[in-house]
C-alpha cells in the first residue's frame, strides 16, 4: 500500500480520483489553472502563491489523499483542515533538483462514514501549493460545499433556470435581471404568500440562489412533506449552493419553497435591509433526471383535466414534422415560432369527447406555417391526422444528449460532415462517410439512455446505401437483425420509411450499410436526417382547434379553453384553426393574433404577419374495445397490406393494444380469405377502465335576473335615494325600466341615459350600470315622473370559480305624502289641566300631532303653556 512521499499515477484498489478540475471543488483567492504538463494527472493542475487562499469540498467516505508535486519551490506550510480538525503538511521537495509529480503529499484514514467538509489552505510565505488531484473511497464522492458559488451543474447532474415554465409560482414576484445570475434573470419575492412548487424525478437536489443581507437565513423547503430550511443570508455572492438533498429515492419527488412564516416586509428596499426576500436562481438535479411542472405526468393514462404532458416537435422550415409524448427531449419552443421547429412543448387537458377520448391542446403554437402545409398533412381536416409513430431522437446539436448519443465509423471530415448531422433536424445539413469501396461497412450508431423500442426508421439519403442492416443490442456485442434493406437502384436525394415488427426494448440501434450507390464515380453513403420511431400505444390524432365562423359566435375550443395568456403562452401570435370564415369561404379563422380573444381570418398560404401551428391532441380512451380474430391457433389482425399475424393463442393485452382492430367492419370483407374461415372467433379486449373522474373547474355562464314586478312610489313626496348593496367579486350590471319592463335603461358616465337591450348580454354589460354607479343617482324623482314605477334588471357574471357576486338589499329613503286624522280621547290622547293657564296632554301612540287651542272665553283666562308632565 502506498503511503505519504509515493508517487502514485493512478488510485489504488478502494480508491477512486477526482481530478484537480472537477467542478464540485471551490476555489478562492487566486488560484492558477495549468493544462498540458505532461506530468499532471489528466494534464492538468491548479497552484497558487498567496497566502490564504483556499480550495474547499465536501466528500463522502472514510478516507482521503491529496495528490501533488514535491517540488523544491512548493510550500512547507500548508493547511488541511476536516471536519474543523487542522492538520499540517508539506510539498517541499529535499532535493534542490529532484521535482516529482503525482506524489501523495497528505493521507487521512478512518474517517467515519458520511459527509465531511475539506478545506486546503496555503498557510504563509509565497511559495506554491498545488493540488492535482483527489483519492477517496471507490464507493465515496465528492460534493460541492453549501455557500460556495456554483456557476455550473457538477458532473452527474443537471441544471434548470428559476424561469422554467415546469416551475410554478404562487403569490407576487419580480423578475430582475443581472448578468451574474444563471441564465441572466432571477425572480425575487414580493408577497408574503410567495412560494414555489414543482416536481422532479431523481435521487437529489440542489437550491442555487442569491446570498445577500436582504436574505432569510431559514428559508423553508418542503420534500415529500418533510420540510427543512436553508440560508440565503450573507455576503453579496451570485449562484451560490444554498441546499442540497441527495440519497433520495429514485421517483418523483414533490418540493415547495417558502416565505417563512415570520416574515415582516417582503420585497426589495435598497436603503433597508430589514426589508427580505427570498430569491432562488436554479435548480439542479440528476443529470438523468427531469423536473416536472406540478400538474405534470408522465403517461397518458395519468391525464385528466388541467394535468398536462410533455412533448417534442421537430419539423423543417414549412413542412410539418414529427412528434413524441412523454419525454422531456429538449428545451422548450419560443412562444414565438419559427418556420422550423426544434424543441419541447406540453399538451394540457381541456376535456373528453363522448366517447371518452382525451382531448388536449398544445400551450403554445409550435410552428410558423401557412394553413395550406398543414391541409396537405391532414392536420386541417376535422378528424384530423392519425399519428401512428412518436420519434425517439431529439434535434442534436452535438453527438450527445440526455435521451441519446449518435456515432459514425467515419466522417467525410471533422469540421462540417458530423454523424450528429443526420440528427439535427435541419434537411440542409448532413453526415456523410469518407469515400471508400462499393462493399466496405459502414456503421451509424445510436445508443439510448434508457431501452427503448423501435419499430420503425426514416431516411433522407444524399448518398443512399444499397444494402444494409437495421440491427440491435443491448451489450454491444450480441446484435439483432430487426430489417434488411435492398434498394434495386439508387436514391440519392430521397426520403424512405422502414416498418418492421418487434415487440422488445433495446438500449443500441445501429445501420450496418454492406454496399453503396456509386455518386459521381465515388462511393460515399450519407444522410440528411436519420429518425428512429417506436408506435404509439394507442390512437391519437392531431388536429387544429376550431375557433368560431365569425367574432361572435362563442362556441368553439378556442373561446371555451384559451382564457389565460400565461397558461398558453399567447404573444398575441396568431393560431390557425379548422374553422371556415363565415364571410368568406376562401379564408380559415385566425384566433389570439393582438390579442388572447381577439378574432380575425386570413388567406390559407398566408405566413407574414407570424401564423401559428397550435395543435389539439386526441388520445383513444382504453375504454374503447379492441378486436382480434381468432384463425385456428393464430392470433390475426387486418391492415391494409392484408391479414397479418400478431402471435398464437390466447391473446396477450400487448397483442390489443398494438394491433388490436377499433373496428370489425374494415376487415370483414376479407374474412373469407383465412385459412379456418368456417370456424373463426373473434376476440375482444376486456380493457382496464379507467376512473370516470374529472377534476373540473367550472365558471357559470352570466345571468340575467329581472323583477316580476314594479316598486310603487305613488304614496311618496320625494325620493331622497336609493342603494343597492351586494358584493362585487366579478361582474354585477344595472339596468332599470319605469313602464314596466317595456323599455330599459341606464345612466352613461357622461350623464345621459341610454336604452339597453337585456336580452343580449353584451349589450347589457357593456351598457348598464354598476352598483355605485346606481346608487349615485339623485334625480329619481325627475326620472321615475308621474307613473312612479320602477323596476330593476341586473346582469351577473363570474371571472372565475372563486367569484362570489351577489345582491343583498335595496334600501329606499323617501319622503311619505302628508295626511292628518283627528285624534280621539281616550283612544289617542287624554288630557287635563293642571292650573287654568296649563293643558297637559299625553299622547298614547307614535306619530306627528297638531294641537289646536282657542284663545279661551270673555270670562276665562288664555291657555299659555302645553305640557307632557305628568297626570
Amino acid at each position: 500500500m502506498a503511503t505519504i512521499g509515493d508517487q502514485l499515477a493512478a488510485p489504488e484498489a478502494g480508491w477512486k480520483r477526482y481530478d484537480n478540475t472537477y467542478p464540485s471543488i471551490a476555489y478562492n483567492g487566486t488560484w492558477a489553472k495549468r493544462t498540458g504538463y505532461a506530468g499532471s494527472y489528466e494534464l492538468t493542475d491548479t497552484y497558487t502563491s498567496t497566502a490564504g487562499d483556499t480550495a474547499t469540498f465536501d466528500f463522502v467516505g472514510t478516507k482521503i489523499r491529496i495528490i501533488s508535486f514535491f517540488w523544491n519551490n512548493f510550500t512547507a506550510d500548508a493547511k488541511i483542515t476536516i471536519d474543523g480538525v487542522a492538520h499540517t503538511f508539506s510539498e517541499r521537495s529535499t532535493s534542490s533538483t529532484s521535482n516529482t509529480p503525482q506524489v501523495i503529499v497528505f493521507e487521512k484514514m478512518g474517517l467515519s462514514e458520511g459527509k465531511h467538509r475539506v478545506e486546503l489552505k496555503l498557510n504563509s510565505g509565497t511559495d506554491y501549493l498545488g493540488i492535482d488531484a483527489i483519492d477517496i473511497d471507490d464507493t465515496g464522492s465528492i460534493e460541492f460545499p453549501i455557500g460556495g458559488q456554483l456557476t455550473a451543474p457538477a458532473q452527474g447532474w443537471k441544471r434548470y433556470d428559476d424561469g422554467n415554465p415546469a416551475i410554478k409560482y404562487f403569490g407576487t414576484f419580480v423578475r430582475e435581471s443581472n448578468q451574474s445570475f444563471y441564465g441572466g434573470a432571477s425572480n425575487y419575492a414580493t408577497s408574503a404568500d410567495f412560494k414555489i412548487k414543482f416536481n422532479f424525478i431523481g435521487t437529489k437536489i440542489r437550491i442555487i440562489g442569491n446570498m445577500y443581507q436582504n436574505k432569510f437565513p431559514n428559508v423553508p423547503i418542503t420534500i415529500d412533506g418533510t420540510t427543512e430550511t436553508f440560508s440565503q443570508y450573507g455576503d453579496l455572492k451570485f449562484q451560490a449552493l444554498q441546499y442540497e438533498k441527495i440519497g433520495l429515492e429514485n421517483k418523483m419527488h414533490t418540493v415547495e419553497i417558502t416565505v417563512p412564516s415570520y416574515a415582516g416586509s417582503i420585497g426589495f428596499d435598497p436603503n433597508n435591509v430589514n426589508v427580505k426576500n427570498i430569491q432562488i436562481d436554479a435548480i439542479d438535479i440528476d443529470a438523468d433526471g427531469r423536473i416536472l411542472h406540478p400538474d405534470e405526468v408522465v403517461d397518458v393514462k395519468d391525464l385528466t383535466v388541467g394535468k398536462r404532458i410533455r412533448f417534442n416537435y421537430l419539423a423543417p422550415a414549412g413542412t410539418f414534422g414529427t412528434i413524441s409524448i412523454g419525454k422531456e427531449m429538449a428545451g422548450l419552443l419560443p412562444n414565438a415560432p419559427a418556420t422550423s421547429a426544434n424543441g419541447d412543448g406540453y399538451f394540457i387537458m381541456y376535456g373528453t369527447n363522448h366517447k371518452g377520448d382525451k382531448l388536449l391542446m398544445a400551450d403554445r403554437n409550435i410552428q410558423t406555417i401557412p394553413w395550406d402545409a398543414l391541409n396537405t398533412a391532414g392536420i386541417a381536416s376535422g378528424s384530423g391526422l392519425p399519428i401512428k409513430n412518436l420519434h425517439t431522437i431529439p434535434g442534436l446539436s452535438g453527438y450527445s444528449s440526455a435521451a441519446c448519443k449518435v456515432s459514425a465509423s467515419t466522417e467525410y471530415d471533422t469540421a462540417n460532415y458530423h454523424a450528429w448531422k443526420a440528427f439535427d433536424g435541419s434537411e440542409s445539413t448532413y453526415w456523410t462517410s469518407t469515400a471508400a469501396t462499393e462493399t466496405t461497412e459502414e456503421i451509424l450508431k445510436i445508443e439510448y439512455s434508457t431501452p427503448t423500442k423501435i419499430t420503425s426508421y426514416y431516411l433522407y439519403a444524399i448518398y443512399s446505401p444499397k444494402k444494409w442492416f437495421f440491427e440491435a443490442s443491448n451489450d454491444g456485442t450480441s446484435w439483432d437483425i430487426l430489417h434488411n434493406g435492398n434498394e434495386v437502384s439508387s436514391w440519392h436525394g430521397l426520403k424512405k420509411t422502414f416498418s418492421f415488427k418487434n415487440d422488445k426494448t433495446y438500449t443500441q440501434y445501429r445501420i450496418r450499410i454492406s454496399e453503396r450507390y456509386v455518386w459521381n464515380g465515388l462511393y460515399y453513403v450519407g444522410f440528411y436526417t436519420v429518425q428512429l420511431f417506436t408506435s404509439s400505444d394507442r390512437e391519437i390524432a392531431l388536429r387544429l382547434p376550431t375557433g368560431g365562423v365569425n367574432s361572435s359566435d362563442k362556441d368553439n375550443e378556442w373561446d371555451k379553453y384559451i382564457t389565460d395568456d400565461q397558461i398558453w403562452n399567447n404573444v398575441n401570435h396568431g393560431s390557425w384553426t379548422s374553422t371556415t370564415d363565415q364571410s368568406n369561404s376562401k379564408a380559415r379563422v385566425i384566433r389570439g393574433y393582438n390579442g388572447l380573444k381577439n378574432w380575425t381570418s386570413g388567406s390559407t398560404d398566408l405566413t407574414t404577419p407570424g401564423r401559428g401551428f397550435r395543435p389539439a391532441l386526441l388520445i383513444e380512451s382504453f375504454n374503447n374495445n379492441r378486436f382480434l380474430i381468432l384463425d385456428g391457433t393464430d392470433v390475426k389482425t387486418y391492415t391494409p397490406s392484408g391479414w397479418e399475424t400478431v402471435g398464437a393463442a390466447p391473446p396477450t393485452d400487448d397483442m390489443f393494444q398494438n394491433k388490436g382492430m377499433l373496428d370489425l367492419s374494415t376487415c370483414a370483407p376479407y374474412l373469407k380469405d383465412l385459412t379456418e374461415k368456417s370456424n373463426l372467433k373473434i376476440l375482444v379486449s376486456k380493457p382496464k377502465r379507467e376512473p370516470t373522474v374529472a377534476h373540473l373547474t367550472g365558471v357559470p355562464v352570466p345571468k340575467i335576473i329581472k323583477m316580476k314586478n314594479d316598486v310603487s312610489f305613488l304614496n311618496t313626496s320625494k325620493i331622497n335615494s336609493l342603494t343597492l348593496s351586494g358584493t362585487e367579486k366579478g361582474v354585477l350590471r344595472v339596468a332599470i325600466s319605469t313602464d314596466s319592463g317595456t323599455t330599459w335603461e341606464a345612466k352613461q358616465k357622461n350623464g345621459s341615459w341610454t336604452t339597453v337591450d337585456i336580452t343580449n348580454t353584451i349589450d347589457f354589460k357593456a351598457k348598464a350600470m354598476t352598483i355605485d354607479d346606481f346608487n349615485n343617482i339623485s334625480e329619481w324623482d325627475e326620472k321615475i315622473g308621474q307613473a312612479k314605477n320602477l323596476r330593476c334588471a341586473f346582469y351577473f357574471e363570474q371571472s372565475s370559480s372563486t367569484d362570489e357576486t351577489s345582491l343583498d338589499s335595496l334600501t329606499m329613503d323617501v319622503d311619505l305624502l302628508d295626511s292628518w286624522d283627528m285624534a280621539m280621547p281616550g283612544v289617542d290622547y287624554k288630557y287635563g289641566y293642571n292650573r287654568n293657564t296649563n293643558l297637559r296632554v299625553l299622547l298614547f301612540s307614535d306619530g306627528d300631532y297638531k294641537i289646536n287651542v282657542g284663545s279661551g272665553g270673555s270670562s276665562g283666562s288664555p291657555i299659555t303653556e302645553v305640557d307632557g308632565g305628568t297626570f
